[in-house]
């Protein structure tokens, strides 16, 4: 058996997986000791002296080749952790390509298209910079079985699946493969049915129903990407919270109804069972501790007819709300100045603000009780495939690429369907993934785009008491109560032109130019 250990080593091709030939040669060694201990145990019987004597010869040639077979393994274990890599402690650098290679990868008309031979046998490509292929890639059918190919995403390392001989050598082994050594093994999936990017709260909506009407169970996945998982700078936590009926379209007014019933109800169809045989307790029952004060829209003169015109809609679309004249808000809100205002609408139900916070948690723990998985990269690039080499307009987006920022690698992720739930970087998303560059619905770039905006807690030294709704003036400027003991929140709301900037000053000096002087007029 040792010879036949032997024999493994020398007669399998050098093209073959070294780690696979250590494990047969390791498997066949075994099983030679193995052999050694029970043939050692069966002839224990007394025997003549010229039998003892050759038992005696065989006995040490046994002893020979136990101990060069313990050196073989201590060898190999040894070779088996040299070979294992951390890839956590060994983090890549961003590569960035010169304009002869970026026209390389550009050409089809080459011994392996749309690549650059960075060394003999080793291409690279990088997806911003290709053209569209066709499926299947031809850059993968034309490589030979000895060649080896690099992919890079924006300057970033892409993982891909091993190939078979490293994914044999991994499935041999007792324990299962640590991601650190393994980076292929990752705690989300290579493809998902539904794909959301964005973890806030509108997409962790989205998550949610799909998630209920879709289970798991059934064989659909569904993730999420999310680049903040402590959600610090998540637009979802860090604006108000607020519910509001207040709109001039009959759409967007029934959303915001069925919102304030979805949030109703929150506390019995968000909440996650402790023991899901008994039913006995609840591990997280939401609490969002809604405040309904309603909203309070100002408005001048010149802005009457469009407000009489909205509450009309809104009325007609069954939200409850009132419209108020100047004299109504003095007596109603004596603290309110009212120089200026003609009038005012304000919501007597299903407005008013809750706990973002609270809410988002509970969807989170929700979805992942159903099945959800949260994976927490940041989408940096879409790819995009055509059956036939007839334009981009028939090109279809089916992968995603996801920047891992503690490895420092590309996973790409395949799915069926995506939705951009990524709040004001979801133009930049659409863009990623061809909305604005194409025809058809593709020809208009997603309306939303990021807008800078300071939101400051003041406490007045004689505030207002509780029943005090969300204030919202037209010159802009926005109050809401913010604790029991009179701190409040104001802020001015950023303009509608997407391009413009916040003026070069600092928190502290736009307060005291912008919003100060119109909360003491």
């Amino acid at each position: 058996m040792l010879t036949l250990a032997r024999r493994i080593v020398q007669e399998l091709p050098p093209m073959a997986n070294p780690s696979l030939r250590n494990k047969m040669q390791r498997i066949v060694m075994r099983s030679f000791a193995d052999d050694l201990v029970d043939n050692n145990n069966k002839n224990k019987d007394i025997i003549t002296k010229p039998e003892q004597e050759e038992k005696i010869y065989v006995k040490r040639a046994q002893q020979y080749e136990s101990e060069e077979l313990e050196s073989l393994l201590d060898a190999l274990d040894e070779n088996e952790d040299k070979r294992e890599i951390d890839f956590m402690a060994t983090k890549p650098k961003q590569v960035f390509f010169t304009d002869e290679q970026k026209a390389l990868m550009k050409d089809a008309n080459q011994k392996i298209p749309f690549t650059y031979e960075r060394e003999p046998g080793i291409y690279c490509f990088e997806n911003s910079v290709r053209p569209l292929v066709t499926f299947p890639d031809p850059t993968l059918s034309r490589l030979d079985i000895w060649d080896e190919y690099e992919e890079y995403s924006l300057g970033w390392p892409v993982i891909r699946a091993p190939n078979p001989y490293d994914r044999m050598r991994q499935g041999l082994k007792w324990s299962p493969p640590d991601p650190r050594t393994y980076p292929y093994i990752q705690e989300f999936r290579n493809h998902y049915d539904i794909l959301i990017v964005g973890g806030g709260v509108v997409g962790s909506c989205i998550a949610n129903a799909y998630a209920e009407k879709y289970k798991n169970d059934d064989g659909w996945r569904i993730g999420v990407i999310e680049k903040d998982p402590t959600y610090r700078n998540c637009l979802s936590t860090q604006y108000l919270g607020c519910l509001r009926n207040q709109f001039s379209s009959p759409e967007l007014i029934e959303a915001a109804l069925y919102g304030a019933d979805y949030l109703r109800l929150a506390g019995l169809s968000q909440s996650t069972p402790h023991n899901q045989e008994e039913q006995l307790g609840f591990f997280n029952v939401p609490n969002l501790k809604f405040q309904p004060h309603g909203n309070l829209t100002l408005a001048y003169e010149e802005h009457m007819d469009k407000l009489r015109e909205a509450h009309q809609t809104q009325v007609l679309s069954g939200a409850q709300i009132a419209l108020l004249s100047k004299n109504q808000l003095e007596k109603r809100f004596p603290w309110l100045n009212t120089n200026g205002i003609a009038g005012a609408s304000i919501g007597l139900e299903n407005e008013g603000w809750f706990d973002s916070w609270n809410f988002l948690q509970a969807l989170v723990i929700r979805n992942k009780f159903l099945g959800v998985d949260y994976i927490h990269g940041e989408m940096m690039y879409g790819k995009k495939h055509a059956v036939f080499d007839i334009g981009d307009e028939n090109s279809r987006n089916f992968e995603a690429h996801i920047f891992i920022g503690e490895t420092k690698h590309v996973y790409p992720i395949e799915y069926a369907m995506l939705i951009v739930a990524a709040g004001a970087q979801s133009g930049n998303i659409g863009r990623m993934l061809g909305i604005g560059s194409g025809r058809g619905v593709f020809y208009m770039d997603i309306p939303v785009e990021p807008a800078p905006t300071h939101i400051y807690t003041v406490k007045p030294t004689d505030p207002p008491g509780l029943n005090f709704p969300i204030v919202s003036d037209p010159s802009g400027l926005f109050v809401k109560r913010h604790s029991l003991d009179g701190q409040f929140q104001v802020g001015i709301l950023p303009s509608n032109h997407p391009n413009e900037k916040l003026p070069d000053r600092t928190p502290e000096q736009f307060f005291e130019e912008e919003v100060r002087p119109i909360l003491e007029y």
